[in-house]
């Protein structure tokens, strides 16, 4: 059955949906729409109207997504189920894409279904994942975690600078304060969890490519690293006697850079390391810093890359605070493992790409996902459409209503597939 991606979905009406999402933002930091913030919740209530006016189920589960359901045509209790979805939370100052574009494909789904009078033989799930980005508890990737059963007490106590506790914040949309103490119940009902998502890099867009289809997500660990000197006057404070926190903080700092490129030269897989939160006390012109917390965020492919890094990294900072009279301790906040994509999912994707004379290639992730914990617990892949020039959490990101309905009507083709059970490998 190979037809024009327009017959599966209508650039129009995503372009419609994407602007009406952006709305919802701090009217002085577009595009800002942070998790359980005002914007957050307006964006909710939007898109849980337009959850029900495509004729779906709606509930906010215990871990707090938002999520819409399709029954299949068999109503029986032990059906199974395809999960399609994504995010609206955005990091500060992000853009109108990331994670949006998932969400307005997975409606777009459901609207070609639905123009189709298409029934199926599984339930499709529309799933707005709560709080995919980092957030200021530390963690990404709150719903998904929930959903896996990896949401635990330690982090659902934890508050953020204000005092708020996070389990508290889940119950305020309509989820519970309590973990999970499993896996959904009826993750083995999982046919398929599919996420169509911006690359976040520019593969696709230099090579001309319509469709990525997404090997593998790297195991993302961040930890907190704490520099503790000693304040002082910084116009009575020798230079000799200091205890300049940051200083040393610059050289932790330099050495996670000089080490991450090493160690990315080395390994074909991919790596990267960052420190991209920094906090001085007491921070202020005339004062020798006391002390500087930062987080360091490591994306690895390889368990053995990440390791090494540590590894030499704890080496230097041992040296660090021998030479600058400061303690340096290092903390495990998050870890998550690699997720190796399901390989029938990958192969019925490009399966479809073919079928709409899309072009296609294999790509890994640099970035995180919320499929990251899903595929711990049920078959999962992704489809990556091109964002111009790879710009990504920033204003300026930008993909195309065609290349989002392109990638939807990957999805709605796997979909078909799966409900045929068509052969994927020919």
């Amino acid at each position: 059955m190979k037809k024009d991606f327009t017959y599966y979905s209508d650039p129009q009406r995503i372009q419609r949906a994407v602007k009406t999402l952006a709305s919802f933002t701090e009217a002085d930091r577009p595009f800002t729409r942070l998790v359980f913030s005002p914007e957050f919740k307006q964006a909710r209530q939007w898109l849980e109207f337009e959850f029900r006016k495509a004729g779906l189920d709606c509930h906010v589960d215990k871990g707090g997504n938002l999520i819409g359901l399709r029954q299949a045509a068999d109503d029986a209790s032990e059906q199974k189920k395809v999960i399609i979805g994504s995010h609206i939370d955005t990091v500060s100052a992000g853009g109108q894409f990331d994670g949006v574009a998932g969400i307005v494909a997975a409606l777009e789904v459901i609207h070609f279904l639905n123009q189709q009078n298409i029934s199926l033989p599984f339930s499709i799930e529309i799933v707005d994942f709560l709080g995919e980005e980092l957030n200021v508890w530390g963690l990404s990737c709150l719903g998904s975690r929930h959903m896996a059963g990896l949401l635990t007490d330690e982090m659902l106590s934890r508050t953020d600078q204000e005092g708020r506790q996070l389990g508290l914040e889940i119950e305020s949309i309509g989820g519970k304060r309590q973990p999970p103490r499993k896996p959904r119940q009826d993750a083995d009902k999982i046919v398929a969890c599919l996420e169509l998502h911006i690359e976040q890099a520019d593969r696709l867009e230099t090579n001309q490519t319509d469709i990525g289809v997404v090997t593998d997500i790297p195991g993302i660990s961040r930890y907190a690293i704490k520099v503790m000197g000693r304040a002082g006057h910084s116009g009575t404070t020798r230079m000799p006697d200091r205890q300049d926190a940051l200083v040393a903080a610059s050289e932790v700092i330099t050495t996670a850079q000089d080490t991450g490129i090493a160690i990315a030269e080395q390994d074909n897989k991919h790596f990267v390391a960052t420190i991209g939160r920094i906090d001085v006390y007491p921070n202020g012109a005339a004062t020798v810093p006391g002390e500087v917390n930062m987080v360091l965020d490591l994306r690895a492919s390889h368990e053995h890359s990440r390791d090494e890094f540590l590894k030499q990294l704890q080496t230097r900072c041992m040296l660090i605070s021998k030479n600058r009279s400061c303690k340096i301790e290092m903390e495990l906040i998050s870890n998550a493992s690699v997720a190796v994509m399901d390989n029938e999912l990958r192969q019925r994707l490009s399966h479809a790409a073919n079928s709409l004379n899309l072009s296609h290639i294999d790509l890994s992730s640099g970035a995180g996902h919320d499929m990251v914990h899903l595929s711990r617990i049920a078959p999962a892949a992704m489809v990556f459409i091109p964002c111009k020039d790879g710009l990504s959490h920033c204003p300026e990101e930008l993909a195309t209503p065609e290349a989002i309905a392109k990638g939807s009507a990957v999805l709605a083709r796997t979909i078909l597939a799966l409900a045929s059970n068509e052969p994927y490998n020919e």
